[in-house]
């Protein structure tokens, strides 16, 4: 879903993605009958500016993406006639959504008339209106989640996140239409009945900056069942961990021949409190975007959206973190007894604080046992195959395979990133008609 976040490089507008016939195509919101240009596709975040605002308004960041038959409309009085021929999608900010859903284009027209400076009873608005009518009266049944918004996120707390999962799966449940490949009934199911039963990880920010540092630099990593934590699990960080990507939790649900896993933006709105409070009933504070389907031994490098949660595993696979729970808020706690459900618990994991103990002498310190200087900074040993010994007398070697890890003082900094990555797109790899990991680099 993330790769479908694309933008003209020609004019900067965020494009709607065409998938009815099974392959993707993107177009621009609006198509003039001259046109100035042909569509030239770009990820978004390469491109400084993005114009991702409401199709209604123009002011704010959409959330909503409604579906029409292909309208047209044509202004005279100039000096020829010029016609607009629109895309099928609508994508919506919540108060214009909100008007949507009661049938009230005249007000619809009226709030986008003020945000542009228009005079009401000027030729852009009474066009403006027949469009509006026209979204109104032939909009296809129900609507659909946006994946590709650039929101602020939003401020997620450990004490919180029984209810914030609790939404995410009544999300998963409800009738919002989720893009692909999310929006199929029994993936929806299963992932709703894996969060109902998975442990909640929130990450302090002192492990979210580690996380954020040495992301870009982590080595390509097979997934396993010795990163992956046992069972089904929702992982939140305190702060997204990344620019590009702006994910601030992912989750896991085992299957039998791999995992399902989804990433997550948050969603923060400045919203009067009325709508904000029909957005968090209806959707939560999460939004899936990106979903896979991840055999064992599939790779992840850090380009990838789930080098987080990789990254993340890593670190606490090497015992560098320690985890206390914390309670819920007395309200969540006792909605749950209320529900007869056991009480909700989340583990806080942080860094573990730097030994205590008395440091040796300094030339002794600044080297390691084999008599070699210590690495003043930390940096990643990518995973490699070892000769461990076992048996009587530690006499047999067998190979086992050593998972990536942080190498370097605790107190050490983190060496600068030297990768460069490269950021086009690239063919998807498809794995049971999910969009994998690699689908975009």
């Amino acid at each position: 879903m993330i790769d479908r976040d694309m933008a003209c490089a020609v004019c900067g507008y965020a494009l709607n993605a065409i998938d009815d016939t099974g392959t993707i195509t993107f177009e621009h919101p609006i198509v003039p009958d001259t046109d100035d240009h042909d569509v030239v596709p770009m990820p978004a975040h390469q491109l400084d500016n993005v114009f991702r605002r409401c199709h209604m308004c123009s002011t704010s960041e959409p959330v909503w993406m409604y579906r029409t038959p292909q309208i047209g409309a044509m202004s005279v009085g100039g000096t020829r006639p010029v016609t607009q021929t629109y895309s099928t999608q609508w994508k919506v900010c919540c108060p214009c959504a909100q008007l949507i859903e009661q049938d009230d284009p005249v007000t619809l027209t009226q709030r986008s008339v003020a945000a542009m400076g228009w005079r009401r009873t000027g030729p852009e608005a009474q066009i403006l209106a027949g469009i509006h009518r026209a979204i109104v009266l032939t909009r296809e049944p129900g609507r659909t989640l946006l994946t590709t918004g650039a929101w602020s996120p939003a401020q997620l707390k450990a004490s919180t996140l029984p209810k914030v999962r609790d939404r995410l799966a009544g999300l998963l449940r409800g009738p919002v239409g989720l893009s692909a490949p999310l929006d199929h009934a029994e993936r929806r199911s299963l992932l709703a009945e894996g969060l109902d039963q998975s442990r909640l990880y929130w990450i302090d920010p002192q492990f979210t900056a580690l996380v954020a540092q040495v992301l870009a630099d982590l080595p390509t990593t097979a997934i396993t069942d010795r990163i992956v934590p046992k069972g089904s699990g929702l992982l939140v960080w305190s702060t997204p961990v990344d620019q590009r990507h702006r994910i601030a939790a992912a989750s896991w649900t085992p299957r039998p021949d791999g995992w399902q896993m989804v990433c997550y933006r948050s969603l923060g709105l400045d919203l009067p409190s009325t709508v904000i409070e029909l957005v968090r009933h209806e959707v939560g504070w999460l939004v899936p975007v990106h979903a896979v389907h991840v055999p064992h031994e599939v790779t992840v490098d850090g380009s990838k959206p789930l080098a987080a949660l990789v990254a993340s595993w890593l670190i606490i696979a090497q015992q560098l973190t320690r985890d206390e729970p914390t309670p819920a808020d007395p309200p969540i706690r006792k909605a749950y007894a209320r529900a007869h459900r056991p009480p909700p618990e989340v583990r806080l994991v942080g860094i573990k604080p730097a030994s205590s103990q008395p440091q040796p002498a300094q030339a002794e310190h600044d080297r390691t046992p084999s008599g070699r200087a210590k690495p003043d900074h930390r940096y990643w040993v990518s995973g490699h195959p070892r000769n461990q010994a076992h048996g009587p007398g530690r006499s047999l070697r067998k190979v086992i395979d050593i998972d990536p890890y942080l190498k370097g003082p605790e107190d050490a900094p983190i060496k600068a990133s030297t990768t460069v990555r490269v950021l086009g797109s690239t063919r998807a790899r498809r794995v049971d008609g999910d969009s994998s990991a690699a689908a975009e680099s």
